[in-house]
């Protein structure tokens, strides 16, 4: 056994967070509703914005790395 599926899927594991993380980047760059000063102003708005923003996220990374 040379763990060679272990590092295989270690290695997509990364990729995909990487992927993740670029694009959550990318949304709150370019949407002023995930400013800090929004957050202070509407914290409860701004965790549903930002956790329906993730699985978006997640769900493209699935369509482009898992899935395809």
């Amino acid at each position: 056994m040379t763990n060679e599926l272990n590092n295989y899927l270690f290695s997509v594991g990364n990729e995909a967070q990487n992927m993740v993380d670029r694009i959550m980047n990318d949304y709150i760059k370019n949407d002023s509703r995930l400013s800090e000063k929004a957050k202070q102003d509407n914290e409860l708005s701004w965790v549903g914005l930002m956790n329906n923003y993730k699985a978006c996220a997640e769900e493209k990374v699935l369509q482009e790395l898992i899935y395809n």
